[in-house]
């Protein structure tokens, strides 16, 4: 009779633990062929594993390719609605193509964890949204985050700063404000927009070279990287600073000896010094036999820990309930702590990051070394740069 019961409990403990155990479904829509979005889905794959592994949650990912393009991504996430069912999203890496989601999202309804998008065109675009959680700060906020790098600049000595910008809504959305901010400081500045992906500036940095800017600023993406540094070079406009703002630097950009000098800035390297951080490098290279310096890892990291997080607190599959349990997560991240709150503008509820992850980074010697702010610089910024 003992052994009968103590078999009865074991069922029904293990049947506890089934019940427990609650599954969401959740799609997962990402330029996975450029470097950010492949680096985004490992992270998220990697967070997912861990939320898995602690048995009280499990996380089925529904992958799905964006294209990086509007054309491809309405499409995508249309499938994830009407054929996966999903009702939980992690997506939205370039502002262009979240922007073109806005009005599908909307329609479907899903809870949306959105990865990345900084321009403020899509927070005006999702303003009116109640499940849209946004983890990466704002185009404001980058621009806060810079615009302390460049008085640090004006202080060494440099006045003017030639400003050449993506004509899509990451680069352009914002540029106005950025100018007016430079000009505030006391700089000089001349802004022109160029065609992203084209790979011809020759034309446009020789009208620079009479401006002869101390800093060359680029908003692009990581295609355009490679052809303004070494054009920069052969039209002889020698800046005393080349400094880029894309999502995501082209892979093997270090190797190459025209990336030297070449300063930026990114919310995370894998020099990070916390305990987040440190984990997060351990557990990826395990996983991908690689160590990643892409920010976009540790934040699809972030996303899927977060919801592991809120879907256990709910003890539910139910999206409205795993949003109000998201929002009131607290959680120590790579990138410092995070919690949500109304976005600086007041237009969108959920906001995770601001422009305090941010640090600039120079290349040097083969990688990228953080040098400002001086509390978390590596080595000193070479400046001015060797061009």
């Amino acid at each position: 009779m003992r052994k009968v019961l103590v078999v009865l409990l074991a069922v029904l403990g293990m049947a506890g633990l089934a019940l427990a155990q609650t599954t969401v479904r959740v799609g997962v829509l990402l330029p996975i062929s450029t470097v950010a979005g492949k680096a985004a889905l490992n992270g998220v794959q990697l967070g997912v594993d861990e939320v898995n592994a602690g048995g009280k949650v499990k996380i089925e990912l529904v992958v799905v390719d964006d294209g990086n393009t509007p054309a491809t991504a309405v499409p995508a996430l249309t499938k994830l609605m009407t054929v996966d069912r999903v009702d939980i999203v992690i997506g939205g890496l370039a502002s262009g193509v979240t922007f073109a989601l806005s009005g599908p999202v909307k329609q479907y309804n899903p809870l949306f964890l959105c990865i990345g998008a900084a321009s403020s065109v899509v927070e005006q675009a999702f303003s009116d949204y109640g499940r849209f959680f946004h983890y990466h700060p704002w185009d404001y906020h980058n621009v806060a985050a810079a615009l302390e790098f460049f008085k640090h600049l004006y202080d060494s000595g440099a006045r003017r700063v030639a400003i050449l910008y993506e004509d899509g809504p990451f680069g352009s959305a914002g540029i106005q404000t950025y100018r007016q901010q430079l000009e505030r400081q006391g700089y000089t500045v001349q802004a022109e927009a160029f065609k992203s992906g084209s790979g011809s500036f020759t034309a446009i940095l020789t009208r620079l070279k009479g401006f002869r800017p101390d800093i060359l600023y680029w908003i692009g993406y990581d295609v355009d990287a490679l052809p303004i540094a070494a054009q920069t070079r052969q039209v002889g406009l020698e800046p005393k600073l080349i400094y880029g703002a894309p999502p995501a630097w082209p892979v093997g950009f270090e190797k190459n000896t025209l990336s030297n000098d070449v300063a930026g800035m990114t919310a995370w390297l894998p020099s990070v010094a916390n305990n987040e951080s440190r984990r997060f490098v351990t557990q990826y290279r395990r996983k991908f036999g690689e160590v990643t310096d892409e920010y976009m890892a540790p934040m699809g990291y972030v996303i899927a820990l977060s919801l592991g997080k809120a879907v256990e607190a709910a003890n539910s599959a139910d999206k409205d309930r795993i949003a109000a349990e998201l929002a009131k997560v607290q959680m120590s991240t790579p990138f410092g702590p995070l919690s949500f709150k109304p976005s600086d503008t007041g237009r969108t509820r959920f906001q995770g990051f601001n422009q305090s992850i941010w640090l600039q980074f120079q290349y040097l010697e083969g990688s990228r070394r953080p040098v400002f702010p001086a509390s978390r610089a590596a080595r000193p910024l070479r400046f001015p740069g060797n061009y």
